[in-house]
């Protein structure tokens, strides 16, 4: 009878340790999977490319109220994990490297809202990016409004938590590294004719 209970007790903590360990490689597991998280190029890459101008039309002009914008459509795959991936918050939103023409030149700091992608989950995500004027090198600007084809870049790293429901699983970062190819910016007339008017 003794025996048969230090034999159900060993068995006992055989299980539970089995448990523990099965329990341990799904966290190590969700560890290496936080690095998974994927972005990739959306069809179109990019599309709402123009140039908004906020001031009225009897204001005298000033490149402080041009502002330039696009949206880039993205695929965000989360398909490697079992949790939600969410990217920034209201506080804190992700800040991207934005390029005009080449990859090589000088990196606009671009603000994107916060956005989550659900375990197991691909989907498209809009990215709408939008820049002051004044931020541009004047001769890219006069491109620009000419209706130059000009191709535009979105690059970085983001910081990300895994949740199950408000608690965080695990953190990680994923890179983004988008390309729209040559397109071109057409913006409304009134808006080019004002714009030209300051270059």
């Amino acid at each position: 009878m003794i025996r048969r209970r230090i034999l159900t007790t060993a068995l006992a903590i055989a299980g539970s340790a089995m448990l523990s360990s099965c329990s341990l490689l799904d966290s190590v597991s969700e560890a290496f999977n936080v690095f998974s998280v994927k972005f990739s190029e959306a069809s179109p890459a990019v599309d709402g490319q123009t140039i908004t101008y906020s001031g009225g039309l009897l204001d005298r002009p000033s490149l402080d109220k041009f502002h330039f914008k696009m949206v880039f459509h993205v695929k965000a795959d989360n398909s490697a994990n079992t949790n939600k991936a969410a990217f920034g918050s209201s506080l804190v939103k992700p800040v991207l490297n934005f390029r005009i023409s080449s990859k090589s030149n000088e990196p606009i700091s671009a603000t994107i809202e916060p956005f989550s992608v659900n375990g197991g989950e691909t989907k498209n995500i809009d990215f709408p990016v939008e820049i002051p004027i004044t931020v541009i090198d004047r001769a890219m600007i006069r491109n620009i409004i000419s209706g130059n084809p000009i191709p535009y870049f979105l690059s970085g790293t983001v910081k990300f938590d895994l949740l199950e429901g408000t608690s965080i699983k695990g953190s990680g970062t994923s890179e983004l590294d988008l390309t729209s190819g040559e397109i071109e910016t057409r913006p409304p007339g009134t808006v080019t004719t004002l714009l030209s008017g300051l270059l």
